[in-house]
């Protein structure tokens, strides 16, 4: 773990409020802001940020894209893009085919348009071209995408400009590269290097039996047997395409399509997984009937494909929570990261927490517990009986549970189709709907009476039955805690989207108060986070006031009584993993010479898991005097 501490930079770099998008920035935006031009002028080529919700990191980015030569801003979703696009009206928007028709098939979108489906160059896009670009007589798709290869700023998705940067290759490297919502940044690209076959695809298209004796083989196989077959499977869709092309019939466009996108997926695959083939599995996925490659880590995999297309990368979001561990699994030296974290300016006493401690929602006893706690959800819906809210449910089988026993008309829900339109419904219905999913944690936001309270049901731990999570697990333990409490403190945060909002949020699963005090999560998550949660703030009190009892001893030069109190504090559940006890006897046994001691008590805070720039400086000193 880290000790990352709260930025006190105060100077403001004169050329930034002409640069600035509003009027009246916001507490510390035009310090952040200041910090990070100094960062880049210091030769940073990488930056983080970690700024709580309402700090206004839209308006960073804005500002930090104005001030630069070229830029690209991406984020998690197109709704987000649309945001900025709202915001920042200078700005060019680029997304994806498929939200474009086009304009040869006109009941097609552009993602099974002429020049996917045909193989040739489109009379409407961009290349060899000798008129006048207009958006009268250019495809809508290429239209928005020559405004944005012309544009100062682009604003697109992480998943778009992936394809874009690396196989179309229309757009060239800027001078800045930010993601906002970086904390996606890592499963984002698990997803782009990810290769899929369906069953039923590979039955329809090729004639092709996967059975589960060729699963069994892939699932025990190395990667070179998997690229026997991937080269098999793709030599089939390319003779397939060959067929298919040949009828020459407008009805078979969407195959055709189809085949294409599975033939570059297959080349994609072959190009990434021979960079490093150690750290990829194969996956089945039974209930889809999907065959599934797979990486475990994306850290070789990032500045090739992402990084090395700017000048300088900034990441954005507010919960980064550990910016050594999030460089290390992005493959980034720690060295070559200028680490900022800012606090949310929101008042915590208008987003508290409420834990129950009635059902343990684990694996072992949710069956016996979660009908009990039906009653709990109902007392909760009718005291804001007249307030919009959210059931967080984790999983579908919880979604099912709750629907079917509360069986009120307040909830509604929707599947992976519908998302989109359910969530307009919400928003734009007068009546106190409930909107309970399992995938609400992040990516929407609902402002004010939106959002008055929300439910937690049971911890977001990942999935331990994915076989990726379980094996990622097994080589970063602390991974999983990471991205547990990175769900935790996302979730918390829907409610409560601007200054004077306000969201009561309650968490069902009675392992929560126990999980937070473990040692990763109580690392992990911001102090901001565990004093929203109600009783905790009696733990902060009693914390707060033996801390004032060290201070004096230090103060003092008290150095028998103060190495008898940090000792003990070491042993109190409120100083677990608290780096304060340990810093403290470093100083007392460095000042009364007992080097071995200090040598001691630091590698005891050390070999626990946690990490220390100081403990690590010191530790070299010690080891310069002969100590260590």
């Amino acid at each position: 773990m880290m000790d990352w501490q709260y930025s006190n930079y105060s100077k403001i770099n004169s050329d930034i409020q002409k640069h600035f998008p509003f009027e009246n920035p916001r507490a510390d935006q035009l310090e952040t802001i200041s910090e990070i031009i100094e960062a880049i002028n210091q030769g940073y080529e990488y930056i983080v940020l970690e700024a709580g919700t309402g700090t206004g990191k839209s308006a960073i980015a804005a500002t930090l894209s104005n001030m630069s030569e070229s830029s690209y801003i991406l984020t998690i979703t197109k709704q987000l893009q649309d945001q900025y696009l709202r915001d920042f009206k200078d700005f060019r928007v680029v997304k994806g085919r498929s939200n474009f028709n086009c304009q040869n098939y006109l009941n097609q979108s552009c993602s099974e348009g002429k020049c996917i489906t045909e193989g040739i160059d489109c009379k409407f896009s961009l290349k060899n071209r000798e008129n006048e670009i207009r958006r009268d007589n250019t495809c809508p798709y290429y239209y928005q995408k020559y405004l944005a290869l012309n544009s100062k700023t682009v604003i697109s998705n992480y998943y778009y400009m992936f394809l874009e940067l690396n196989y179309v290759k229309d757009f060239e490297k800027r001078e800045l590269l930010i993601f906002d919502e970086a904390h996606n940044l890592e499963l984002t690209l698990m997803d782009e290097l990810t290769l899929e076959f369906s069953k039923g695809d590979l039955k329809e298209y090729l004639n092709y039996n996967l059975t589960y004796e060729k699963i069994d083989e892939l699932n025990n196989s190395k990667y070179t047997n998997w690229i026997d077959f991937i080269n098999e499977i793709k030599q089939g869709y390319i003779e397939e395409l060959e067929k298919l092309e040949s009828l020459n019939k407008i009805e078979l466009i969407e195959k055709i399509a189809f085949v294409r996108h599975q033939i570059g997926d297959c080349n994609r695959f072959i190009d990434n997984l021979t960079l490093d083939p150690e750290t990829w599995i194969f996956d089945w996925d039974e209930d889809n009937q999907i065959a599934q490659f797979k990486p475990l880590k994306i850290n070789n995999y990032t500045r090739t494909t992402l990084f090395d297309y700017a000048d300088v990368c900034i990441f954005m979001s507010a919960t980064i929570l550990d910016w050594k561990l999030f460089s290390k699994w992005l493959g980034i030296p720690e060295d070559k990261i200028y680490a900022i974290r800012r606090k949310s300016p929101f008042d915590i006493k208008n987003n508290p927490i409420t834990a129950f401690e009635d059902y343990n929602l684990s694996r072992s006893f949710i069956k016996a517990n979660a009908p009990r706690s039906i009653k709990t959800i109902d007392e909760i819906l009718n005291k804001h009986k007249n307030e919009k809210g959210i059931i967080h449910t984790v999983s579908l089988k919880c979604r099912d549970l709750i629907m079917d026993k509360l069986d009120n008309p307040r909830l509604i829900t929707h599947d992976k189709e519908n998302k989109t339109e359910v969530i307009e419904k919400f928003i734009k219905s007068d009546e106190p709907l409930v909107l309970i999913s399992p995938s609400m944690g992040e990516g929407v936001d609902l402002p004010g009476d939106l959002c008055r309270f929300q439910i937690i049901y049971k911890l977001p731990f990942p999935d331990w039955g994915d076989k990726q999570i379980n094996q990622r697990t097994g080589i970063d333990r602390e991974w999983y805690d990471y991205k547990t409490c990175l769900n935790l403190v996302q979730t918390h945060g829907r409610g409560m989207r601007y200054l004077d909002d306000y969201c009561h949020t309650y968490v069902i699963d009675n392992r929560f108060k126990s999980y937070i005090k473990e040692s990763y999560p109580r690392n992990f998550l911001p102090d901001r986070f565990r004093e929203s949660i109600e009783g905790m703030e009696i733990d902060l009190e009693e914390k707060n006031r033996l801390m004032k009892i060290g201070d004096e001893y230090l103060n003092n030069n008290d150095y028998e009584n103060g190495i008898r109190f940090f000792k003990q504090l070491m042993d109190d559940d409120l100083f677990l993993n608290d780096i304060y006890p340990y810093m403290s006897l470093s100083r007392l046994y460095h000042e009364t010479e007992l080097y071995e001691s200090e040598v001691q008590i630091i590698m005891k805070y050390l070999s626990s898991g946690n990490k220390s720039e100081h403990f690590n400086k010191q530790l070299a000193k010690l080891s310069d005097m002969g100590y260590y």
